[in-house]
């Protein structure tokens, strides 16, 4: 476990160096996160972390061996090729479970965890339940595991997926023009988050803004 500890580390200490002083210098809501608050995300962080290793992990590599020589190997498809087609399974996925989170009671009462906070900052991405994060790490993990993907591909897509979603939480005043109706932006996660019934379950989507045009639960960026 001292490798994955040691990179959840860095990884934190990236996304500090990155977010801490954006949300300082170009902050959406100005207010002072208490070290409870980051006491309680870190925290979790690193539980999920070791959460999706031991349990999540274990679910994926048995899966991506019952599917090793079956046809949903994809060893004819060029690296690339594979590595998109994973990709956008897994934002479509992400899309369906995370709407099934919102969903259905018993997966609502922990991923309400994630949604307690009224005022979102970078560490908010971390602040889920354990159970929750392994379900959801184990859906959008399934594309992977049934196409062979190589670790390599698995290592990048879950890297950008969970820098991307650390830029979603992000407390910052940006807004992106026209690229808003391409890819999701703090802007329009923070319709996610709100707490105003009239905004309440929409923008579910990890990148990709069109699945929430296509499946009926697109809101208007805040």
């Amino acid at each position: 476990m001292g490798p994955l500890f040691l990179g959840t580390t860095l990884f934190l200490a990236l996304m500090a160096g990155v977010f801490v002083p954006l949300e300082a210098w170009f902050p959406h809501r100005r207010g002072r996160v208490s070290p409870r608050a980051v006491l309680v995300c870190v925290a979790l962080l690193y539980v999920d972390v070791f959460a999706m290793e031991l349990v999540g992990g274990a679910l994926l590599d048995g899966l991506q061996d019952a599917a090793r020589g079956l046809w949903l190997a994809t060893d004819a498809l060029p690296t690339g090729g594979r590595a998109l087609l994973v990709f956008l399974l897994a934002e479509l996925l992400g899309y369906w479970i995370h709407r099934a989170m919102h969903r259905v009671p018993w997966l609502w009462r922990l991923h309400a965890v994630h949604h307690a906070p009224a005022r979102v900052t970078w560490l908010d991405a971390w602040r889920q339940h354990p159970i929750d994060f392994v379900i959801h790490g184990v859906v959008v993990g399934l594309p992977g595991a049934l196409l062979g993907a190589s670790l390599s591909e698995l290592g990048a897509i879950v890297l950008l997926r969970k820098t991307y979603t650390t830029f979603l939480h992000a407390n910052v005043s940006w807004r992106l023009a026209w690229l808003e109706r391409l890819i999701a932006t703090p802007a329009f996660h923070r319709v996610h988050h709100s707490h105003d019934p009239r905004e309440y379950d929409r923008n579910f989507a990890g990148m990709f803004p069109a699945l929430d045009t296509i499946f009926g639960t697109r809101a208007r960026s805040l």
